[in-house]
C-alpha cells in the first residue's frame, strides 16, 4: 500500500509539473505573440518614417532644383546686363570721341 501511495504521490507531482509547464508554455506563447505584435508595429512605424524621409528628400530635391533654376536665370540676367552695360559704355565712348 505504501508503494501504491508513493506511486500516487509521484503521479500527482508529475501531473502538477505538467500542468505548471503548460501554464508557463501558454504564458510564453502569449508573450511571444505580444512581441510579434510589437515588432509588426515597429516595422510599420519604420516604414512610415522611411516614407516621410523619402517625401522630405523629394521636396528637398525639388526645392534644390528650383533654387538652381533661379540661380541660372540670375546668371543669364547678369550676363545680359553686363553685355548691355559694355555696349552702352562703348556707345558713350564713341559719342564722346565724336564730340571732342
Amino acid at each position: 500500500m505504501s508503494n501504491n501511495h508513493n506511486i500516487e504521490d509521484m503521479l500527482s507531482q508529475l501531473i502538477t509539473m505538467v500542468a505548471s509547464i503548460q501554464v508557463e508554455h501558454k504564458e510564453m506563447k502569449q508573450a511571444l505573440e505580444g512581441m510579434h505584435q510589437e515588432q509588426k508595429e515597429m516595422k510599420r512605424v519604420q516604414q512610415e518614417m522611411q516614407n516621410k524621409i523619402q517625401e522630405i528628400e523629394t521636396k528637398a530635391e525639388e526645392r534644390h532644383k528650383e533654387i538652381l533654376d533661379q540661380l541660372t536665370a540670375f546668371k543669364h540676367d547678369q550676363d545680359f546686363i553686363w553685355e548691355k552695360t559694355v555696349r552702352h559704355e562703348r556707345e558713350i565712348h564713341a559719342i564722346k570721341m565724336k564730340l571732342s
